[in-house]
Protein backbone atom coordinates (compact mmCIF):
# COMPACT_ATOMS: atom_id res chain seq x y z
CA UNK A 1 0.00 0.00 0.00
CA UNK A 2 1.61 3.24 -0.88
CA UNK A 3 0.83 6.92 0.88
CA UNK A 4 -1.61 8.08 -1.89
CA UNK A 5 -3.45 4.82 -1.47
CA UNK A 6 -3.94 5.42 2.08
CA UNK A 7 -5.03 8.86 1.93
CA UNK A 8 -7.78 7.51 -0.91
CA UNK A 9 -8.79 5.13 1.77
CA UNK A 10 -8.75 7.47 4.36
CA UNK A 11 -11.08 10.01 2.37
CA UNK A 12 -13.20 7.17 1.58
CA UNK A 13 -14.05 6.50 5.46
CA UNK A 14 -14.16 10.08 5.97
CA UNK A 15 -16.62 10.79 3.00
CA UNK A 16 -18.63 7.70 4.21
CA UNK A 17 -18.77 8.99 7.85
CA UNK A 18 -19.98 12.75 6.21
CA UNK A 19 -22.53 10.82 4.02
CA UNK A 20 -24.16 8.79 7.21
CA UNK A 21 -24.16 11.65 9.58
CA UNK A 22 -25.58 14.40 6.72
CA UNK A 23 -28.11 11.57 6.17
CA UNK A 24 -29.44 11.70 10.25
CA UNK A 25 -29.99 8.18 10.28
CA UNK A 26 -27.14 5.33 10.68
CA UNK A 27 -28.35 2.00 10.13
CA UNK A 28 -26.81 -1.22 11.51
CA UNK A 29 -26.21 -2.16 7.80
CA UNK A 30 -24.39 0.85 6.98
CA UNK A 31 -22.54 1.00 10.35
CA UNK A 32 -21.46 -2.88 10.04
CA UNK A 33 -20.54 -2.50 6.41
CA UNK A 34 -18.19 -0.04 7.35
CA UNK A 35 -16.66 -1.50 10.29
CA UNK A 36 -15.80 -4.47 8.19
CA UNK A 37 -14.21 -2.27 5.32
CA UNK A 38 -12.49 -0.51 8.28
CA UNK A 39 -10.92 -3.41 9.44
CA UNK A 40 -9.68 -4.68 6.01
CA UNK A 41 -7.81 -1.41 5.58
CA UNK A 42 -6.64 -1.63 8.89
CA UNK A 43 -5.13 -4.80 8.22
CA UNK A 44 -3.19 -3.83 4.70
CA UNK A 45 -2.01 -1.31 6.31
CA UNK A 46 -0.41 -3.72 9.27
CA UNK A 47 0.51 -5.66 6.29
CA UNK A 48 2.00 -2.64 4.25
CA UNK A 49 5.63 -0.98 3.59
CA UNK A 50 3.94 2.67 4.86
CA UNK A 51 6.30 4.33 7.25
CA UNK A 52 6.05 3.31 10.88
CA UNK A 53 4.43 6.95 12.40
CA UNK A 54 1.39 6.50 9.73
CA UNK A 55 0.68 2.89 10.94
CA UNK A 56 0.92 3.44 14.48
CA UNK A 57 -1.80 6.12 13.79
CA UNK A 58 -4.03 4.06 12.05
CA UNK A 59 -3.65 1.71 14.19
CA UNK A 60 -5.02 3.66 17.43
CA UNK A 61 -8.01 4.54 15.12
CA UNK A 62 -11.10 2.17 16.18
CA UNK A 63 -14.95 2.29 16.07
CA UNK A 64 -15.99 2.00 19.59
CA UNK A 65 -19.51 -0.18 18.76
CA UNK A 66 -19.81 -3.54 19.79
CA UNK A 67 -21.29 -5.95 17.64
CA UNK A 68 -24.27 -7.28 19.51
CA UNK A 69 -25.21 -3.62 19.41
CA UNK A 70 -25.51 -4.14 15.72
CA UNK A 71 -27.63 -6.90 16.08
CA UNK A 72 -30.85 -7.41 17.84
CA UNK A 73 -31.20 -10.65 19.97
CA UNK A 74 -34.64 -12.45 20.36
CA UNK A 75 -34.89 -10.23 24.34
CA UNK A 76 -34.92 -7.18 22.64
CA UNK A 77 -37.89 -8.09 20.09
CA UNK A 78 -40.03 -9.61 22.95
CA UNK A 79 -39.41 -6.69 25.31
CA UNK A 80 -40.15 -4.55 22.45
CA UNK A 81 -43.37 -5.89 21.97
CA UNK A 82 -44.31 -6.16 25.78
CA UNK A 83 -43.58 -2.56 26.21
CA UNK A 84 -45.99 -1.50 23.20
CA UNK A 85 -42.89 0.03 21.33
CA UNK A 86 -41.99 2.55 23.98
CA UNK A 87 -39.27 0.58 24.66
CA UNK A 88 -37.87 -0.24 21.25
CA UNK A 89 -38.42 3.63 20.24
CA UNK A 90 -36.14 4.61 23.36
CA UNK A 91 -33.78 2.38 22.64
CA UNK A 92 -33.82 3.10 18.97
CA UNK A 93 -33.28 7.17 19.64
CA UNK A 94 -30.01 6.37 21.67
CA UNK A 95 -28.30 3.38 19.74
CA UNK A 96 -28.94 6.13 17.30
CA UNK A 97 -26.79 8.85 19.10
CA UNK A 98 -24.38 6.76 20.11
CA UNK A 99 -23.87 5.41 16.19
CA UNK A 100 -23.39 9.14 15.45
CA UNK A 101 -21.14 9.56 17.95
CA UNK A 102 -19.19 6.48 17.01
CA UNK A 103 -19.46 7.83 13.22
CA UNK A 104 -18.10 11.65 14.10
CA UNK A 105 -15.44 10.53 16.11
CA UNK A 106 -14.28 8.51 13.29
CA UNK A 107 -14.29 11.33 10.68
CA UNK A 108 -12.84 13.23 13.03
CA UNK A 109 -10.01 11.08 13.67
CA UNK A 110 -9.48 10.31 9.93
CA UNK A 111 -9.33 13.71 9.27
CA UNK A 112 -6.36 13.85 11.56
CA UNK A 113 -4.27 11.32 10.00
CA UNK A 114 -5.27 12.90 6.61
CA UNK A 115 -3.37 15.96 7.44
CA UNK A 116 -1.11 14.26 9.13
CA UNK A 117 -0.27 12.82 6.21
CA UNK A 118 -0.44 15.18 3.78
CA UNK A 119 2.26 17.56 5.83
CA UNK A 120 4.49 15.45 6.89
CA UNK A 121 4.85 13.00 3.27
Amino acid sequence: MTNELCNKYLAFVFGECDRFLADGRVTNDELNQLIIEFNRFKNQVKASSLDTAIKERIAELSIDYPEEQVTLGYWYILFAILSLGLFALISNNLRQRKRKNVLQKLKNDTSDILIYIKHNY
